[in-house]
C-alpha cells in the first residue's frame, strides 16, 4: 500500500481482483463504499493472529 495513505482506486482494484477473483466489470459496478468495506475485510485478516 502507499505508506499509510488510503489506496488508489487502480491498487483497490488490483487488491480486490486478486483476493476475490473479481473482472473488471464486477469492480466497476461496485459502490466506493462496497469497495472500501471489502478493503477493510482484507485488512483486518492481513492483521489477524
Amino acid at each position: 500500500m502507499n505508506d499509510g495513505q488510503a489506496p488508489s482506486l487502480a491498487e483497490a482494484a488490483y487488491r480486490l481482483a486478486r483476493a476475490f477473483g473479481w473482472a473488471p466489470q464486477q469492480l466497476q459496478a461496485m459502490t466506493m463504499a462496497q469497495i472500501n468495506m471489502y478493503l477493510h475485510f482484507l485488512n483486518e485478516d492481513a492483521h489477524a493472529p
